[in-house]
């Protein structure tokens, strides 16, 4: 890989499917009636936030670094709700792999290529379910939700 489609991956491949991914959680809490939907992306200190409605997103100084999207409704959501909106992640980041896909069929670019398996493996290693580090995957969520039924 060459220096410059490795800059293009950290600062605006990644990036981007995070985004794109954190969206995807976002639908599928509107999709379950959230009464506030916040998306931060990125770690250290906040850089500027934007808000329309009941969502709010918060862009951070190292804006490569993760994202996550924190929801909250009066009435509690039940566990089905909660598979839907962990599930949207990385739906969101399958349909965008989809699409690049599709365009890649017409036009061969490394960097299209790029964002194509980067969505791929936002979405597939999403779905396994692990923890670490107190941190978990979606899948981990979902397969935990699941689980106790």
């Amino acid at each position: 890989m060459s220096l410059y489609l490795f800059v293009c991956l950290v600062l605006i491949i990644a990036p981007i499917c995070t985004f794109i991914h954190e969206l995807g959680h976002a639908c599928g809490a509107k999709l379950v009636k959230a009464d506030r939907i916040k998306i931060n992306l990125g770690i250290g200190k906040r850089q500027w936030t934007s808000a329309m409605n009941n969502l709010e997103l918060t862009w951070r100084s190292v804006y490569f670094i993760g994202g996550v999207t924190k929801t909250e409704r009066e009435r509690p959501y039940n566990n089905s709700e909660i598979i839907w909106i962990t599930f949207f992640g990385p739906m969101f980041n399958g349909v965008a792999a989809t699409v690049i896909y599709i365009i890649l069929e017409v036009n061969t670019n490394g960097l299209l290529q790029l964002f194509f398996w980067f969505n791929v493996w936002m979405a597939v290693v999403n779905l396994i379910p692990f923890k670490f580090k107190g941190k978990q995957t979606d899948g981990f969520t979902i397969f935990r939700l699941i689980s106790r039924k």
